[in-house]
């Protein structure tokens, strides 16, 4: 899940090292989250503090992780990564506090995210990346997802926030092989 460029690296989380980046990337995420007028935005960050002190917490272990951008050895961006058993038996991957700095926004950080999420998930056998989001306080994000050829799907988990989207990746299936 290691991603470079000129401009970026994406690699995994390495905990604990990188517990002090991850915490101040999350803190931002969920300062603009509070931040937003859009009332639902700030109804996400129930308990975040305390998520924030357990890290790496629920983001360690063989069905979850974190990606970290860098810029310049710059803490840039992250994004979270759970699996999640759909309701039709798929395992899926949930993409989750997907963040970018303002100062490194246009660096295709994002969309770099993104494909190491898609590549993670598909690496963990996973037919799925699904999100959750409020498209009015994260229209850049949606708009992402969209491009990225994610379909509005139907409600995947208990997030209770009024005006919360639910957004699927399908991926190909691998094929078959005939390893004994």
């Amino acid at each position: 899940m290691r991603g470079k460029t000129d401009a970026y690296e994406i690699a995994l989380a390495r905990w604990p090292e990188d517990t002090e980046l991850a915490r101040e990337l999350l803190r931002s995420y969920g300062q603009y989250l509070a931040a937003s007028p859009v009332a639902a935005a700030g109804m996400c960050l129930a308990d975040y503090e305390a998520e924030l002190q357990s890290l790496p917490g629920k983001y360690v272990g063989s069905d979850a992780d974190m990606l970290l951008a860098r810029v310049k050895n710059q803490g840039a961006g992250c994004v979270a990564i759970t699996q999640r058993v759909l309701k039709d038996g798929m395992l899926s991957t949930e993409m989750k506090r997907l963040w970018v700095e303002p100062d490194f926004r246009g660096l295709g950080l994002g969309r770099g995210l993104v494909h190491g999420v898609i590549a993670w998930a598909k690496a963990h056998g996973c037919g799925a990346v699904v999100l959750d989001t409020v498209n009015d306080a994260m229209p850049e994000a949606a708009e992402l997802y969209r491009s990225m050829g994610f379909e509005e799907t139907g409600r995947f988990n208990e997030n209770p926030i009024s005006g919360v989207r639910f957004y699927i990746l399908k991926l190909a299936a691998r094929p078959e092989t005939n390893e004994d």
